[in-house]
């Protein structure tokens, strides 16, 4: 794991669940109800084991493992979206430390940018929620793009818009397919994972990590 070059540093691309919101747990209410209509009982466990996955891709992970009679997947991706959206907007919180990391990147006249796998008008909402709107120069969502994460395009995208060259962003993410796709951007990538897998191996691939937001300073001043 290489440090972070600050000295090149031109723009700032945030993840958004479970990086700028403590969307998870919300996620994980919306994966009970909606998993448990088709008679799975999921434990905050069995949702851990897709953090950070797009949702079709959840869902194709739990009928590989437990098929269910008549799956709709299209449905169950809309149910899926729309219990997390309710129980986010009623229930999230801003993950500690991000509205001081956006003021660093601000201070520092770079450009703050937005690359979430989640839909864009969940991305719309919770920036409007948390009056965050105006702090993000773009922001867009991995669903527009052909490939979601843990493809890169939704960063090179981002870049792009931002006028910055991929090379010169700092992109933080905290799930492990965000990271992957950060790190094959080209991008610099701090990981900032949940505690339940701080150790995990898998967050070695990018040039930093670190336990909070709240540290982000430390290390880029």
């Amino acid at each position: 794991m290489s440090k972070i070059n600050k000295d090149i540093i031109e723009a700032v691309i945030f993840d958004m669940d479970g990086l700028l919101v403590n969307s998870e747990p919300c996620w994980h209410k919306a994966e009970k109800i909606v998993f448990g209509k088709v008679g799975l009982e999921f434990s905050t466990e069995n949702c851990l084991e897709t953090t950070g996955k797009p949702v079709k891709e959840v869902i194709q992970y739990w009928f590989q493992r437990k098929p269910w009679p008549n799956p709709d997947f299209d449905q169950m991706e809309s149910d899926l979206f729309a219990e997390a959206t309710e129980a986010i907007k009623t229930e999230a919180s801003l993950m500690p430390g991000l509205r001081e990391a956006v003021g660093l990147a601000k201070n520092k006249n770079w450009k703050v940018g937005l690359a979430s796998a989640s839909p864009i008008n969940m991305i719309g909402m919770v920036l409007k929620k948390f009056d965050l709107t105006e702090n993000f120069d773009f922001f867009h969502s991995a669903e527009l793009e052909e490939f979601n994460k843990p493809h890169p395009a939704v960063y090179l995208t981002v870049a792009k818009v931002l006028g910055v060259p991929i090379e010169n962003c700092l992109i933080l993410e905290d799930s492990g397919g965000g990271v992957k796709g950060a790190v094959a951007s080209g991008a610099q990538v701090v990981a900032v994972p949940g505690h339940h897998e701080l150790e995990d191996p898998k967050f070695n691939i990018a040039n930093l990590k670190i336990k909070s937001l709240e540290d982000l300073e430390s290390v880029l001043t």
